[in-house]
């Protein structure tokens, strides 16, 4: 019984900051720059297309885990247009979902090769849905007692509700192959018409808009050898995320493989540590999170793993030197 009690205040405590925060996150947040901020769709160079995917699953320790699904493939024009479309799934604990599916286009208003300065924005929709077979009620307690057969006395028309979405966004990047140091910054917002995601509809619940800020730099130590500080602001209503941390690669044997590696804090929530390795035009990586948060208590500081696959390649087929876009 303490067991399930405390899982259950547990999912109470996750409901209380979902409904702060509608947007699942991902720690390797740079493996899915269609999803950070739609002004990345299609800006990279030596490649004709982009495909990234992304699983999460955080809190299985509690019984039921918290499901991120991500998928997203864009296009480069060019380097001067790009055309995306993502896919991104949230299933909470099996009680609560949050699909968003869309399209993302983008153009660099730049003509120089040593850098882009772009404008995107992203098109789509949102379905939330709500299980009602996950909810209990005080009805099924029998003194202290709980029968999932007995009814609940409560009665929804619906549990689901289909919005639109809108996001906009802008980024810089440096690309100047002379220069050791080559910084990057976007800004992005999303849910900017604010819709209405009031699942039982008896009062109007706008959708918060989310900022997002990313910036950081690509430092070349020696040939083959990259280091990438950077940072990640995002806020949504009455909740704000900071995320803070360095990536590394290593190219091996002609740049044919290579190793990456890393760490970050995401403040006054998890320590996460990630590994990976560069096939060819193939990213692989790993990454878990150590939670630090009050809810450690229940997960005994066990936070989330992750996965990730970027894949970069060329519609004739030709094979091309890959840069380090995946971050």
């Amino acid at each position: 019984m303490k067991t399930k009690t405390a899982f259950l205040l547990a999912i109470m405590l996750l409901g209380a900051r979902a409904a702060k925060a509608q947007d699942a996150q991902l720690s390797q947040y740079d493996a899915a720059s269609v999803l950070l901020n739609p002004a990345l769709t299609g800006m990279f160079e030596n490649s004709d297309f982009r495909v990234s995917s992304n699983l999460r699953s955080q809190w299985s320790s509690l019984g039921n885990n918290f499901l991120t699904t991500a998928f997203a493939v864009d296009m480069s024009k060019e380097r001067q247009y790009g055309f995306g479309a993502y896919l991104n799934n949230y299933n909470m604990a099996g009680t609560m979902n949050n699909f968003q599916a869309g399209v993302t286009g983008a153009y660099n208003v730049s003509s120089s090769k040593n850098y882009t300065l772009s404008a995107g924005v992203n098109l789509g929709l949102i379905y939330k849905k709500v299980n009602d077979e996950k909810l209990v009620w005080d009805a099924q307690y029998d003194r202290d007692h709980f029968d999932a057969d007995l009814p609940s006395g409560e009665l929804f028309r619906k549990m689901g509700r289909l919005m639109p979405d809108l996001g906009v966004g802008v980024a810089y990047r440096s690309t100047n192959h002379n220069k050791s140091i080559n910084p990057f910054g976007n800004f992005a917002l999303f849910h900017v018409t604010t819709p209405n995601e009031s699942i039982f509809r008896t009062e109007e619940s706008d959708l918060p808009i989310r900022y997002s800020v990313n910036a950081g730099a690509k430092v070349t130590v020696s040939d083959g050898v990259d280091i990438i500080p950077q940072g990640l602001y995002m806020r949504q209503g009455a909740d704000q995320q900071i995320q803070a941390g360095v990536m590394g690669q290593v190219a091996l044997m002609n740049n044919v493989y290579g190793v990456v590696g890393g760490a970050s804090y995401r403040f006054n929530d998890a320590i996460i540590a990630q590994v990976g390795i560069k096939h060819g035009n193939n990213y692989y990586r790993i990454s878990y999170d150590v939670n630090t948060s009050p809810l450690r208590t229940y997960t005994h500081n066990k936070g989330a793993f992750e996965f990730s696959i970027v894949y970069m390649g060329t519609v004739s087929g030709r094979a091309r030197r890959m840069t380090s876009s995946a971050f």
